[in-house]
């Protein structure tokens, strides 16, 4: 992969900013976890999001792009004191990967950029839904994945 459109451009660089931001509410969210289970899920989330974070920036450096690097924090919304609260986050930044991620399958042709694409929609769309399950929310899956209501 060379060259990318302006649309497709923007789409891995909305992704890639939702990637870093996951990576640091997970860290922020692991403060506030007490049970093993959850803590576990957590460390193969924060995996799993640096596998898509350097998959991004990769494709945008074999594109002649700048990776646009993390910042320093993210605004939650609000407080976060607990473990619901800190899986409700969760949640969201899971919604917000969806939408980065498939904003990048809605604009680009590329084979390699689609499957990576398509790699970070459904991992994150199954991790909103188990974070779902765990606080016991039904249904807990979307109907549309990515989709911004």
């Amino acid at each position: 992969m060379s060259e990318i459109s302006e649309q497709a451009a923007k789409a891995l660089g909305d992704a890639l900013g939702a990637e870093h931001a996951a990576l640091w509410v997970y860290g922020l969210a692991n403060a506030f976890v007490g049970e093993a289970r959850v803590r576990s899920a957590i460390e193969e989330a924060v995996d799993a999001h640096t596998r898509l974070r350097d998959t991004a920036e990769q494709a945008m450096r074999q594109a002649g792009l700048t990776p646009t690097p993390a910042q320093p924090a993210y605004d939650v919304g609000g407080d976060v004191a607990d473990q619901s609260k800190a899986i409700e986050l969760l949640i969201t930044t899971e919604s917000d990967c969806q939408v980065g991620w498939r904003s990048v399958l809605d604009s680009t042709e590329d084979a390699g950029m689609r499957s990576a694409a398509l790699d970070g929609l459904t991992t994150s769309a199954t991790r909103a839904t188990r974070w779902r399950l765990t606080l016991g929310r039904q249904p807990a899956a979307e109907k549309f994945p990515g989709q911004r209501a």
